[in-house]
């Protein structure tokens, strides 16, 4: 999934980010990444986030159907979050 969007909405996607991904010490407020991303559930993914600008690529082989889920119904979320 990639969206590019108004960087005025960048602290929506955060906090929508942060509310169905994050757990522990894991945050994505406030923050640039361009890395592999490993949450506690186990979840791998690649992330590259910027202000207006987010890039999640998940490899359905490395991760269960439910992280796909998972991490699919947080893309379709952000698409209402930028709007």
């Amino acid at each position: 999934m990639t969206a590019k969007f108004n960087p005025d909405r960048t602290a929506a996607v955060e906090r929508w980010l942060d509310k169905e991904l994050a757990s522990g010490d894991v945050s994505f407020t406030s923050t640039e990444i361009d890395g592999d991303i490993t949450l506690d559930n186990q979840a791998t993914f690649y992330m590259k986030k910027s202000p207006g600008f987010l890039n999640i690529k998940l490899d359905k082989e490395k991760n269960s159907a439910a992280v796909y889920q998972q991490v699919r119904a947080v893309c379709e979320g952000i698409n209402e979050v930028v709007r």
